[in-house]
């Protein structure tokens, strides 16, 4: 086919035709790509959709929790959706399925306990808070949570010691500031 044209010639004439078949493999490329991530393939998958309200994401993790359910981190993350939803009952049941799971996981505790208290569960908030003090005694979110509780029992003494080891590892910033001030309110009030 080539044979009347010079050997440079034909060498370029077949760069050519490599190269116009190279660009249209990539031209295809690039737009069978675009296609599928555009969606107008028609080839949409439910799981690619990504959930945008609490009570979506709450389904989403649902489902993915019933193939997985000793994942810790799909349950933690599912707790704290049914929590920011008001599904403090679910929050709590799913918090201590991690716990059951992993029985010194501190920050589960800490967000149990906060569940109890926000259910006018005090002494079983507690409860929790002590289970992870004794795992993380100068835990400073435990400390701080059970100083406030304390403080609401009107058990200043136990705030004020709980809150001055939350200032042992803190002693700068916002919370040591606030952590400063409920401490001599605690002592105001118990007659100190």
């Amino acid at each position: 086919m080539f044979k009347f044209f010079s050997p440079s010639a034909r060498n370029k004439r077949t760069q050519r035709i490599v190269f116009g078949i190279l660009a249209a493999v990539l031209a295809l490329g690039l737009i069978g790509s675009s296609v599928v991530w555009s969606g107008l393939g028609g080839i949409q998958d439910e799981q690619a959709k990504v959930p945008t309200t609490v009570e979506e994401r709450i389904k989403a993790l649902e489902e993915q929790s019933k193939k997985k359910p000793h994942d810790t981190e799909l349950l933690n993350a599912l707790a704290a959706n049914y929590t920011e939803a008001g599904k403090l009952g679910q929050a709590a049941t799913t918090y201590e399925k991690i716990l059951s799971l992993e029985p010194k996981n501190v920050s589960v505790m800490e967000n149990l306990a906060l569940i109890y208290y926000a259910q006018g569960k005090t002494d079983v908030a507690e409860r929790q808070l002590n289970k992870a003090l004794q795992i993380e005694p100068n835990n400073p979110d435990v400390n701080f949570q059970y100083a406030q509780l304390q403080a609401e029992k009107k058990n200043y003494q136990g705030a004020i010691a709980a809150m001055e080891k939350v200032l042992q590892t803190e002693k700068q910033g916002p919370r040591a500031d606030e952590a400063r001030k409920l401490i001599e309110s605690w002592k105001a009030a118990a007659g100190q």
